[in-house]
């Protein structure tokens, strides 16, 4: 009996680790405190307020550009849509969660002094902008050059360099990004007043491009989570290496991004839209890899079938609901 009292323990022991961790991971998970995170403080200063919303709500501003209310929207809506491109449990993540408990705290102690309300709103403001400078990648035109060389792609009749294919689906700005866990960014993009030409790139923490990635006709292709008659025939994702270890890294993450497409980004996935997102991540995807240090080039520098690579077979284990923009 002792013997079983003393297993029960270890197991109870070993269950609550198990849960600690669970917890761990799930508090590092950004996009998802995104989703219930208020995007300001003062809620439309309806009373009755608290000394803080007291503070932000009758401050007498000596300059409009210190108007409490303005800078608490605006650090706030900043502050969302860096957690949503965060990722989970990722560096910038945690910075991003730890900087904001710091900050909420000094608010706290500010009371209603509307002074020290904007002093604690201005180091947060500069900080903010520090973490997300110091943690993005950098997009270096050298980089994206070196890695598309001087390959070519078939683009309808047409075939045009593959940089410029690139340019063509990221013609905005800023460019949604999404850090991911192995460390790398997924920044996409697409073509002004055509959602349907899109384009993506992997790049690793020093800038060096991963995969590219072109898209046609595959964004909204399952608007309410449902492909009516199935996907456009014409809809494609290419994927883009040097390296065909970076298909297997990446492509759990790209998988995801591609059915965040289908959706039309911006899903709540866990939560309101986990149907559409299972479903949208169940679809049978027109994605083709191809390696740009394929020898055999019957067709000049233009990528051609026998430039494809196999898709590897990956965990998909990165959600739809990740990619906003």
């Amino acid at each position: 009996m002792k013997i079983l009292s003393f297993i029960a323990q270890v197991t109870a022991f070993l269950l609550s680790l198990s849960s600690v961790a669970h917890a761990a991971v799930d508090s590092l998970n950004c996009p998802a405190i995104a989703a219930n995170t208020s995007d300001n403080y003062a809620k439309g200063c309806i009373a009755p307020l608290s000394p803080l919303r007291e503070a932000i709500c009758h401050y007498k501003p000596k300059r409009w550009v210190d108007n409490l209310r303005l800078f608490d929207s605006t650090l706030g809506n900043y502050y969302v849509r860096y957690l949503r491109s965060a990722g989970v449990g990722t560096s910038v993540c945690k910075q991003l969660l730890n900087g904001h408990q710091a900050y909420e705290s000094q608010l706290e102690q500010c009371g209603n002094h509307g002074d020290c309300v904007l002093k604690v709103m201005d180091a947060w403001s500069q900080k903010l902008s520090k973490i997300e400078k110091s943690l993005r990648v950098p997009i270096k035109m050298s980089s994206l050059q070196q890695f598309a060389g001087k390959a070519y792609i078939q683009d309808g009749s047409k075939t045009v360099p593959l940089l410029e294919r690139l340019k063509q689906g990221m013609d905005l700005f800023p460019l949604p990004r999404l850090a991911l866990k192995n460390g790398n960014e997924l920044i996409w993009g697409f073509q002004p007043h055509n959602a349907q030409v899109q384009s993506l790139m992997i790049l690793n923490h020093q800038g060096d491009v991963q995969v590219m990635g072109l898209v046609d006709n595959l964004y909204l292709g399952m608007s309410g989570g449902q492909a009516p008659a199935g996907l456009d025939p014409e809809a494609r994702l290419s994927l883009l290496v040097r390296n065909p270890a970076a298909l297997s890294e990446n492509l759990p993450a790209i998988h995801a991004w591609a059915a965040a497409s289908l959706l039309g980004f911006n899903q709540t996935c866990p939560g309101k839209d986990q149907q559409a997102c299972q479903a949208a991540m169940a679809q049978t995807l027109p994605i083709k890899a191809y390696n740009l240090n394929c020898k055999v080039k019957p067709q000049g520098n233009i990528l051609v079938d026998h430039c494809t690579l196999p898709l590897p077979s990956v965990k998909n284990d990165v959600s739809p609901g990740l990619f906003w923009q």
